[in-house]
């Protein structure tokens, strides 16, 4: 876990997770105890949060071909859930300690706009190519933290949707900047493909 702090003396800690993986709930456990945070931010929408909080334990599904083959392959490294677990013990967390729930990523207008504006026609038409080659393919990977970046090399190869990726990424460091101005300590629990990015833009603005 990764700390960067204000001279005031507020701090951001950074946590990578793997979306999905059961076994990730110690791990967010841990990181909350580690930082005592009292301000919890996640690496997803306003429109995701407001589903994780209403969640009350109904049966969900993939939500489109990426999802449902990362979760296959995924599985192979221990039980896997959705909606993400590491996510789900962060909001009961938050729940029964009182601590502020934060989104930090794109919402659905923001991430909408950030596609159009990266990812040309023809890259989104080849991309349901990978559908037949994803499944298929025999990952490499010997750990679900190999798993996870070797997927989203596969997944955002192109250059649009690295892009996309990397909006993703600013647009996250700069809500925790904001975020880390109205709170002693915040905890970032940020997917791990994308941690490195939000931790370089913090970087910019946030001593270590």
């Amino acid at each position: 876990m990764d700390v960067f702090q204000w001279p005031s003396g507020h701090r951001v800690y950074i946590q990578p997770v793997i979306r999905g993986l059961e076994s990730e709930r110690a791990k967010v456990r841990q990181a909350l105890a580690q930082s005592s945070a009292k301000t919890v931010a996640l690496s997803i929408s306003k429109e995701e949060l407001d589903g994780l909080k209403a969640y009350n334990g109904e049966e969900t599904f993939p939500s489109n071909f990426e999802e449902d083959i990362y979760m296959e392959k995924l599985s192979a490294f221990g039980p896997v859930s959705k909606p993400p677990p590491c996510f789900l013990e962060a909001r009961d967390l938050a729940q029964t300690k009182g601590l502020k729930l934060e989104s930090l990523d794109l919402d659905n207008v923001d991430f909408t706009e950030a596609y159009v504006s990266n990812v040309s026609t023809i890259e989104m038409m080849t991309q349901t190519w990978l559908e037949g080659r994803l499944r298929g393919r025999r990952f490499k990977a010997k750990t679900p933290e190999e798993f996870v970046v070797e997927f989203d090399k596969e997944i955002n190869g192109k250059e649009g949707y690295r892009k996309l990726e990397e909006a993703r990424e600013r647009h996250m460091a700069t809500r925790l900047i904001w975020l880390a101005k109205g709170s002693p300590d915040t905890l970032a629990l940020v997917e791990l493909e994308r941690a490195e990015g939000v931790r370089q833009g913090l970087a910019a603005y946030l001593p270590r």
